[in-house]
């Protein structure tokens, strides 16, 4: 019983840190990065067609891969083959307007 109870405590925390981190990466671009901006997209290789795009600049460009990545295997699950697929990343500063 105590073995459980240590491993529930124990995957608890580290989704506790794993949130946090992904919190404290948020926070660190939206005030360090503003003008950082990212782009990436699912691509079929095949036929260039682009069939999931995220983008963002500032906080909003955290995790950005993970949920390309996630949409490409996504996509792989509802027929599209995954060998065919391929995720593309773009990154630019964007100039500040006055």
């Amino acid at each position: 019983m105590k073995s459980i109870l240590k491993k529930i405590v124990f995957g608890g925390l580290l989704l506790f840190m794993a949130l946090s981190i992904s919190s404290c990466n948020a926070m660190f671009n939206a005030i360090v990065l503003p003008n950082q901006c990212k782009k990436c997209v699912v691509v079929n290789i095949y036929s260039e067609q682009i069939l999931e795009t995220f983008e963002g600049c500032g906080g909003s460009n955290t995790n950005l891969e993970g949920q390309a990545k996630e949409a490409a295997y996504n996509l792989s699950r509802s027929g599209t083959n995954l060998c065919d697929l391929e995720v593309r990343y773009e990154t630019w500063k964007q100039e500040n307007e006055e």
